[in-house]
């Protein structure tokens, strides 16, 4: 079985696991559970136990749905095939994220408590770190990458920028590590990164799409 079946089976495996647990814990949840917490890691909101119990494993469900019907309607269909591997790799990181997120959010229902910044932000650089292993495997679609007007125009300008995107999402995923250490400031660290990573990507897309030339396209 090669490495894409087994990454397709992790993911269904995955949203599996998810939906059991979710059906195990509901019983045993409050009328009330927490369902946001604000910047500096405290409680703010709270909704239906129903809500605590299903609502991450409905995300994991999604992800896998959306993962495995958007190569069978999507534009770039030949695109998509060629980083299938990857494609998958990137779904199964999505989910595990949602996964442990799931559990976090668990936890104060069960008298754990935890440190917002550890269990909230340290999941969330991994997340990065590994979109920004696999993004320079990215093919030029509609569906996952960075999808700028000229990098969607153009093969070279996506390859360029899925690169240097690469090398900056990992970047930003060690600095987000790092802003576990400042809590005050950890929210808007991680909020003034990923603003300033958007911005990058964006603004570096056109200046190679300037500097290769329409002609070259």
């Amino acid at each position: 079985m090669n490495s894409k079946n087994l990454l397709k089976i992790a993911c269904f495996a995955t949203a599996i696991v998810a939906v059991i647990v979710s059906f195990l814990v509901f019983p045993m949840l409050p009328d009330a559970v927490p369902v946001h917490w604000n910047a500096s890691g405290s409680i703010d909101a709270y909704g239906p136990a129903w809500m605590g119990a299903f609502l991450f494993p409905a995300i994991i469900a999604f992800v896998l749905l959306l993962f495995a019907v958007t190569p069978k309607i999507a534009i770039f269909k030949e695109n998509l095939k060629s980083f299938e591997k990857q494609y998958w790799a990137l779904a199964l990181v999505l989910q595990v994220f949602f996964l442990v997120f799931y559990g976090v959010t668990l936890m104060p229902n069960f008298g754990i408590e935890f440190s917002y910044n550890l269990l909230f932000i340290t999941p969330l650089s991994f997340l990065f770190v590994a979109i920004g292993l696999l993004m320079p495997s990215f093919k030029r679609n509609f569906f996952v990458g960075i999808r700028t007007p000229w990098t969607l125009a153009s093969d070279r300008v996506w390859a360029k920028t899925h690169r240097f995107g690469g090398r900056l999402f990992i970047v930003f995923g060690i600095a987000t590590l790092f802003s576990v250490a400042l809590p005050e400031w950890a929210f808007a660290v991680v909020i003034g990164l990923a603003l300033l990573m958007v911005a990058a990507t964006f603004v570096y897309s056109y200046l190679v799409y300037k500097k290769i030339g329409r002609r070259q396209l």
